[in-house]
């Protein structure tokens, strides 16, 4: 990514604060491909359920239109007393700096850094791998894509557009699609995370585990699909939200 686009930078959560941790409660979104419906859905869903932290993990839009993103930034605000958003693969690279504005009250854009909240850590990351068209405006080169993660890292909560290889990144066709490098970065690290949610594959929706990790695809919010997530410690209890 350029050099417009957000430097990395790095929370680090002390080892005291892991022990203050507070339950959390997260409704956390996908793909949004500019439908109304999708958002007028999940504001729903998040007025019924009241969650502490809202995130959606990419692709507001399918290259524009950049009003309609404007607006979801907005309205995400109001959804919770927290809100971190990161950019898909489809999201114009003019958005970047159209999140940062709206970046106050509560909305982070976590695109490339980290955060803290209620005694966990959040490392973040948008964008995807190459995709069959090599058309998007944020997709890139696996290495490139993967390079600026590990400094951000450990982290309790990884927010991925882009999916590890093997979790919740299979195609209809059965194919695995996800990052390779991401996933090596997960291999290697001495504390992995608790959670790890990504969306872009859209019929990858759905909860797999690997070890102590849970690993979330809440589907796209177009198709009306969320992930209720409920974090107590080390439990995780998570439900797959469709409507």
């Amino acid at each position: 990514m350029d050099e417009q686009e957000i430097k990395t930078q790095t929370a680090v959560l002390p080892e005291s604060l892991k022990e203050l941790r507070t339950a959390l409660n997260i409704l956390a979104g996908s793909d949004l491909h500019e439908s109304q419906g999708g958002l007028d859905w999940f504001c729903a869903q998040a007025t019924a359920l009241q969650p502490d932290l809202v995130i959606f993990l990419g692709d507001f839009v399918t290259f524009g239109p950049l009003a309609f993103l404007r607006e979801a930034l907005r309205e995400l605000r109001d959804l919770a007393p927290h809100c971190y958003v990161i950019p898909g693969n489809c999201d114009p690279r003019d958005a970047l700096p159209i999140i940062d504005r709206e970046a106050y009250d509560g909305l982070r854009h976590l695109h490339k850094t980290s955060a803290a909240l209620n005694g966990y850590s959040f490392a973040g990351l948008g964008g995807s791998c190459r995709t069959p068209d090599k058309i998007t405006p944020l997709e890139m080169e696996d290495e490139m894509l993967a390079a600026p993660f590990p400094v951000l890292l450990p982290a309790d909560v990884w927010l991925l557009h882009q999916p590890l290889f093997g979790y919740c990144d299979q195609l209809a066709s059965g194919l695995h699609v996800g990052s390779q490098e991401l996933r090596q970065i997960y291999g290697n690290e001495a504390e992995p995370p608790l959670l790890v949610l990504s969306g872009h594959i859209h019929e990858a929706v759905g909860i797999e585990r690997e070890n102590s990790t849970v690993f979330v695809n809440p589907g796209s919010l177009k198709e009306r699909s969320a992930a209720w997530i409920r974090l107590s410690g080390h439990n995780i209890d998570v439900e797959v939200l469709t409507g």
